[in-house]
């Protein structure tokens, strides 16, 4: 008679169990997958709507406030350029952001087989002509599947990935693109590596490396190669860069504005209705002086190069503001080019306050976070960062170098780095003074120029952490293309916000 609720309570305790590993299990899975998918987009999502069986899934590890970063348009026109190529898709895509006001214009390059992530409602949209497509898509892709239509769609794209709001789009054919680039007869530039390219007749030409004038065949050619590596694509557009900065400083030097208004208008299409006719004061205004080049923030890894949403934004926020400012700087610099010599060194004698100018940092030391920690500190202080990048050119770097443009400006800054070089250089990038923060730097906002003891094995460390990196890029002016090793390289142009975030 003992022996059954014995049996009941075996029983029980058993089911008890069950239950108990059931929960574990079922506990263990959510966490499993709230931990991949925070490690993959760095988000947490809501699973209550996975358990209901829609397809739906709310990002809950932000709010869009976070998310979102805030960028001035008020002075600004944002337009993208194509130039097509009927066999091949596009072979060159540029977003042209111009402050009317200041007449500043900023061409970001952009990767013509760029992964991208969009919302859903442009997802929607691109999934009527790609059924298969997820929330990241393939611009390459995406102008394959479009046909008339991709620079429409393309131009949502870039609107949902940067922003911005654009204005239109202008299109040039390979052909009318060389046409231009006839504008002028050479434009120097130094060829890392010989490559060869066939021309119109499909003969087989070579370029070898070294300092070359190239003409615009050969331009193009330069333009579009691809040399099979797994950087292949950042490659191109370090080449692009290079030369279109060199080629529009010969362009302005060798033709009117109006001459190149001209000559742009009747061989360029604009979309979305826009009047190219109406861009002749655009063009008259235009300075090389004021037009920078840069690449669209992203990474490129085995083979495949990935814009990152947010920091595209805070680099399109980042030169909005930049070219707002512009105006006041250089007046500033127009003003003390005007001044005599006495002033200049009465001027540094005293000391200029260099809170009057745009400072951009670069972390030269390799620690991560260094730079944008010191941007916070130095904004507290009432200083105005325009740029924040790292800087691997030469690094680490022991000692921090200040560049100015003239004598007199940044001796207040050696209150915060009193270690540092003064040195006296051009600087065209858009700043008035440039700080590339060495390992003497390193305590931030530290008056004694101590370190916080980065010992040789530590900087090793920080090498090989942003070895992944591309030593290539630098906002200080690209050199020529180099190919790479690493595995992964990150390019920004001027920006490279991912090596010089906190971790």
């Amino acid at each position: 008679m003992m022996e059954k609720p014995n049996l009941i309570v075996r029983f029980f305790s058993f089911l008890l169990k069950v239950l108990v590993v059931l929960v574990l299990m079922v506990v263990i899975a959510i966490a499993s997958f709230e931990g991949v998918t925070y490690y993959l987009t760095g988000s947490l999502y809501d699973l209550r709507e996975l358990a209901g069986g829609g397809n739906d899934i709310t990002n809950i590890g932000s709010s869009s406030e976070e998310q979102e970063t805030e960028i001035d348009e008020t002075n600004m026109e944002s337009t993208l350029f194509f130039v097509d190529s009927a066999d091949s898709g596009k072979e060159y895509i540029a977003l042209n952001m111009l402050n009317t006001k200041t007449n500043v214009l900023d061409v970001l390059l952009i990767p013509t087989n760029a992964q991208v992530t969009v919302g859903q409602e442009l997802l929607d949209d691109i999934q009527k002509e790609m059924p298969e497509a997820k929330n990241t898509v393939n611009i390459g892709d995406v102008a394959r599947a479009f046909g008339d239509d991709k620079y429409k769609m393309i131009s949502d794209i870039m609107e949902n990935v940067t922003g911005l709001t654009l204005s239109g789009y202008d299109v040039m054919t390979q052909k009318n693109f060389q046409s231009f680039l006839d504008m002028v007869d050479t434009v120097e530039y130094q060829v890392d590596n010989n490559f060869s390219y066939r021309d119109e007749n499909g003969v087989l030409n070579v370029i070898e490396g070294g300092q070359t004038e190239l003409d615009s065949e050969e331009a193009v050619a330069l333009l579009t190669y691809l040399d099979g590596t797994e950087s292949e694509e950042s490659a191109r557009l370090e080449r692009t860069n290079v030369y279109l900065q060199s080629f529009f400083n010969t362009l302005f030097a060798e033709n009117s504005n109006s001459a190149i208004y001209k000559k742009y208008t009747n061989l360029a299409e604009s979309g979305d209705g826009r009047n190219l006719a109406d861009m002749e004061s655009v063009f008259e205004a235009l300075d090389p002086e004021n037009i920078t080049i840069r690449i669209l923030q992203g990474s490129e890894a085995d083979g495949v190069f990935t814009v990152d949403s947010q920091m595209v934004q805070l680099q399109v926020a980042t030169l909005a503001q930049q070219a707002e400012n512009a105006s006041s700087s250089g007046s500033q610099n127009s003003d003390s080019e005007e001044s005599s010599e006495s002033d200049t060194q009465s001027s540094s004698s005293s000391g200029q306050d260099s809170k009057d100018y745009s400072i951009e940092l670069y972390n030269s030391a390799y620690v991560a976070g260094l730079a944008g920690e010191w941007e916070a500190y130095l904004e507290e202080e009432g200083y105005t960062i325009s740029l924040v990048d790292s800087y691997q050119d030469e690094g680490p770097l022991s000692t921090t170098r200040i560049v100015v443009t003239e004598e007199g400006m940044g001796e207040d800054l050696l209150t915060y780095f009193p270690d540092a070089e003064i040195e006296v250089d051009e600087i065209d990038t858009g700043g008035d003074i440039q700080i590339y923060i060495g390992t003497d730097s390193t305590d931030v906002g530290g008056e004694d120029g101590t370190s916080s003891g980065i010992s040789d094995s530590e900087e090793d460390t920080y090498s090989s952490d942003e070895e992944e990196t591309s030593d290539e890029e630098s906002s200080y002016g690209y050199d020529d293309e180099e190919s790479t090793t690493e595995e992964e390289s990150s390019y920004g142009g001027s920006y490279n916000f991912d090596t010089d975030s906190a971790e």
